[in-house]
């Protein structure tokens, strides 16, 4: 469910930690409590990354390489959300 969510609506993950961030977290560790710490360290990274590029994006809304950064750091934790529910179902 969450991973479908972070598809369809990637702005709800979008930034730092979220409330889908900790349901992600919480389902990871229901089911493979070992992987909780590489997924939030993923995470942090991930949101990292796209602070980063909205950072940039700010600075000039019209640099098309600081668009694609953002679209990719969006792909990435959309991925990382795919990943950890794949693993995480029985």
């Amino acid at each position: 469910q969450i991973a479908s969510s972070t598809r369809d609506h990637p702005e709800e993950v979008i930034g730092t930690s979220t409330a889908g961030d900790e349901q992600l977290l919480a389902a990871v560790s229901s089911r493979t409590p070992a992987m909780r710490a590489a997924y939030e360290a993923n995470l942090k990274d991930v949101d990292s990354y796209i602070r980063d590029a909205e950072k940039s994006l700010r600075a000039d809304p019209n640099d098309e390489q600081a668009q694609q950064y953002l679209r990719n750091a969006y792909e990435q934790k959309s991925m990382v959300y795919e990943m950890a529910m794949n693993r995480s179902q029985p």
